[in-house]
């Protein structure tokens, strides 16, 4: 036998969750159960109410308690924003349903069952919220930009704050410390501050890091760690549930940490890999079946199971008519919303602790606990499996920007900084890549020196990514080549002047990149100067039909470099840009002009300031050197592989192709 001290030891512990890990979703799997049914039914057993293998797991269940506030975290932090405030009606509609009718549900069983009201109510409150335990199968499936995915993820934090609310103000009406009014407002003044640290404090904070003395991802790592625990420690000093600091310390370093940067990749998996799994195994070992399966324990628990169940049953099916989802979609925000676990399991302790109900309520809630989390378990992936994404879904030009190194100097920071002001408007990643020519001499060697160079300069701007070195037969076609590989959504080139006359029909490096290459390719020269404003150049030249393609996306890479300025469109007149079917925000400020675009763009732009424009060949490159002689940033949109010929009127091709 293993010595009680060695036993008790953390070693002991970890070596035991490790193999609980490996092996309990293994086997569950080969029996046709979920992996997650597998980690809390092998939790059971190597606890002290079965097996006994564990008999002190006072380590393992800290673990098990920072895997919940990764699982909320990761849950923000990769919650793709623009879906969500597409969505959010969605999100903020299903939260507050669901809320309200598991709680009225919840509290009208539990008055049914002879519970005084506050106990009743504090019961109904259990219900109302959810833990988002089935994330990961949201991740899995890809559903972060599904409307009833991104819904979902954000009803948790408004269910949420709903059940906290209303067990602050049983606990304080009970023990006598505060009025209501005066519970509620310091839960208000306890939000605020929380939101003040997650949503302002920690993003500077961070900013600040990555661009100092956080240049290793190691470091960078440890601060997202400390971002997570500072949040949830500031929610418990304010009074506020630390699951929900930790949903809004996601959303704080949701900008900074792309979905496809390498940052990412460590944090996602140290969760997936410790932290989450640890969490549902110490679930697991709370379940005591000589407790759990009494015949008044599963009772009441049969009775609190149908207030649960036919709660978020009613509420998926109100939002899925109210917002017309299908029925797979309205099936998933069922399957996520029933599972209880951490927020369920304080509430349901501080009642007991208090003296609302005795121990038969406990025991029961364990049972619901175990029974949601099997729906969710099995029931998620049947739903989301048959949801079908949309097809028409347009690709952010910013998801992954492929940044070609040609030279160390010459603008680099400001192109830089241009690049991953793109990636930041879609949540993307910046990824520079140097082609070295085997046939130039020195060249891969000279590559290998620039590339901690390059690295620097990245991450001094705070931004996240890795410089690639590609050999290749030549810089486009090493480039074209890393733009397939990694799946690139726009090509960022720096521009290094007019041609020469000798090299007027010579094709351009960005024209080839373009006809090999389905994403758009920019041509970038950049001051090291704070723009003001973005200038988006559209003229008579460019509603010509097949130009209209690079118009498109010029109109796209204005927009996402305009949140932190003004954008300014012209020369031409609004209502000719609106009948040639070009689609603007209504925000954007708009500038008549004559003929010549050169003189326009000096007139309406300060120095320093980015001027967007249709890349149109030699001409452009003419317009281009003129603004860059006035002191101005140059961006030149070529699209990607061009359609085929259509002919017809242009508006009419625009607006069908934005369909």
């Amino acid at each position: 036998m293993i010595d009680e001290a060695v036993r008790s030891g953390i070693a002991f512990s970890l070596a035991v969750l490790g193999l609980v890990v490996i092996f309990a979703p293994l086997i569950a799997e080969r029996l046709r159960i979920p992996g997650l049914v597998g980690l809390l039914v092998g939790g059971a057993l190597i606890g002290p109410n079965v097996l006994g293998v564990l008999d002190d797991f006072t380590s393992l269940e800290r673990i098990g308690e920072m895997g919940i506030l990764y699982l909320i975290f990761l849950a923000g932090l990769q919650l793709d924003r623009e879906t969500f405030i597409r969505y959010r009606g969605i999100s903020i509609g299903f939260g507050l349903i669901t809320a309200a009718v598991s709680l009225v549900l919840g509290t009208a069983v539990a008055l049914q069952l002879d519970f005084e009201a506050r106990a009743a109510i504090l019961i109904g409150s259990f219900w109302a919220s959810f833990t988002l335990i089935a994330y990961p199968v949201l991740q899995q499936y890809d559903l972060s930009k599904n409307r009833a995915g991104a819904a979902v993820i954000g009803a948790s934090a408004v269910t949420d704050t709903v059940s906290l609310l209303i067990l602050a103000v049983i606990v304080g009406l009970e023990t006598g410390d505060r009025s209501g009014a005066g519970l509620l407002l310091g839960i208000a003044l306890g939000l605020l501050a929380l939101a003040a640290w997650c949503l302002v404090v920690l993003p500077s904070v961070t900013l600040w890091f990555f661009s100092t003395l956080g240049r290793g991802r190691v470091l960078r790592f440890m601060l997202v760690l400390v971002g997570l625990t500072s949040a949830a420690v500031v929610a418990e000093v304010v009074g506020i549930e630390p699951l929900l600091g930790a949903f809004f310390a996601g959303l704080g370093l949701n900008r900074m940490i792309p979905n496809e940067s390498p940052l990412m990749d460590s944090t996602d998996f140290v969760g997936n890999a410790l932290f989450i799994p640890a969490f549902l195994v110490s679930v697991g070992l709370l379940f005591d079946p000589a407790v759990m399966f009494v015949a008044s324990t599963l009772w009441l628990a049969l009775w609190l199971s149908i207030a649960l169940v036919a709660g978020k049953v009613v509420a998926a099916w109100i939002t899925g008519r109210f917002y017309r989802l299908a029925g797979p979609e309205s099936g998933l925000l069922f399957t996520v919303s029933v599972a209880q676990a951490a927020a369920t399991l304080a509430g349901t302790i501080i009642g007991f602790e208090i003296g609302l109900y005795g121990e038969d309520v406990v025991n029961a809630v364990m049972v619901v606990i175990a029974l949601s989390l099997v729906i969710t378990s099995v029931g998620t992936p049947r739903f989301a499996e048959r949801i079908e994404q949309p097809a028409a879904e347009e690709r952010r030009l910013g998801e992954k920007v492929v940044f070609a190194v040609r030279d160390a100097g010459g603008g680099l920071v400001s192109r830089l900084r241009l690049a991953g002001e793109i990636a930041a408007a879609s949540g993307g990643v910046v990824l520079p890549v140097l082609v070295s020519v085997p046939e130039a001499a020195g060249s891969l060697s000279d590559s290998r020196r620039r590339v901690a160079q390059i690295d620097d300069e990245l991450h001094a701007l705070g931004l996240e990514g890795e410089t690639r070195i590609r050999v290749d037969r030549s810089v486009a076609e090493g480039i074209v080549n890393a733009v397939i590989e990694t799946d690139g959504s726009l090509v960022v080139l720096g521009w290094a002047g007019p041609r020469p006359v000798t090299g007027i029909f010579a094709e351009t490096m960005a024209s080839e990149i373009a006809r090999n290459v389905e994403c758009p390719v920019v041509v970038v020269t950049a001051v090291d100067t704070e723009p003001e404003r973005a200038v988006l150049i559209i003229g008579e030249r460019d509603l010509q039909g097949w130009n209209l393609d690079a118009v498109d996306a010029a109109v796209k890479l204005a927009v996402a470099l305009a949140p932190e300025r003004r954008l300014t469109v012209g020369p031409l007149a609004e209502d000719e840009i609106a009948a040639a079917g070009i689609e603007l925000p209504d925000w954007v400020e708009y500038e008549s002009g004559g003929h010549d675009v050169v003189a326009w763009a000096e007139q309406v732009s300060n120095p320093g300031d980015i001027i967007v424009a249709a890349s149109r060949g030699r001409p452009s490159e003419r317009t281009a050197q003129a603004i860059v002689d006035g002191g101005n940033s140059v961006i030149g949109v070529t699209p990607g592989k061009a359609p085929r010929w259509v002919t017809g009127d242009p508006a009419r091709r625009f607006a069908s192709r934005r369909r």
